[in-house]
């Protein structure tokens, strides 16, 4: 009587288990860890998304990045707008110079103004670049080398918010600002730029501004040079 009851005792607080149920609690806890571990690694997708910048930095400067620059094409018709861009300078024959993204650009100051990285020139405006990017191209790169785009088309509402822009180029899609990848010093790019502005004179129309350090400006829109203001 009594062993019957130690092992009356053993089955309650040690029940049998079907193999089924056996099987079933096994898969369950597989399928938790295997969410956890799903879980995890999105959260920490997450976080390192939220640790990067929205731009690269060049020589100092802060240039939006390609990532923002697919951001932007995701807004409303931007994508398509911007193809339709693409395809009028490839017809010109200065669809090569550089990406349309560094065109859109407006500017290094983004950040500290609160102000989209990019902007869409109106049609109406997208021939003033050709002659530009002709500039770039044929004149600026052969003499000094590579360069890096800092800001191309500015819209009406960043432009307010720089000082002495009133009469600004970019806001009619005919300038650049750029600053050069090379190793040229600021002194040999003013030099070296100071005589391509004089060489071709004022029938090319070259705009050129000129930084205290290598950032310099150029544009087809007016035929003079000028000291920016950095």
């Amino acid at each position: 009587m009594t062993e019957g009851n130690s092992f009356t005792r053993f089955r309650t607080l040690y029940p049998h288990r079907p193999p089924g149920r056996r099987i079933n609690f096994v898969v369950v806890a597989s399928l938790t860890l295997l969410l956890a571990a799903v879980l995890a690694a999105l959260w920490l997708w997450l976080w390192l998304k939220s640790q990067e910048k929205p731009y690269v930095e060049t020589r100092g400067y802060r240039i939006a990045s390609e990532e923002s620059f697919n951001h932007f094409l995701r807004n409303g018709e931007n994508r398509t707008r911007v193809q339709a861009l693409t395809d009028y300078l490839e017809s010109q024959g200065v669809g090569e110079v550089t990406a349309v993204s560094n065109l859109l650009r407006q500017g290094r100051e983004w950040l500290e103004l609160e102000k989209p990285p990019f902007a869409l020139p109106p049609q109406g405006e997208w021939a003033n670049m050709v002659s530009t990017l002709k500039l770039l191209r044929d004149e600026i790169v052969p003499l000094i080398g590579p360069v890096a785009v800092i800001s191309g088309f500015r819209s009406d509402s960043y432009n307010r918010e720089l000082e002495h822009a009133d009469k600004s180029r970019h806001r009619a899609f005919c300038a650049l600002d750029l600053i050069p990848t090379s190793h040229i010093s600021q002194g040999e790019l003013a030099e070296e730029l100071q005589a391509l502005h004089a060489r071709l004179g004022p029938e090319s129309n070259f705009g050129l501004g000129l930084g205290k350090e290598l950032l310099f400006h150029i544009d087809t829109c007016g035929y003079r040079t000028w000291q920016l203001v950095d």
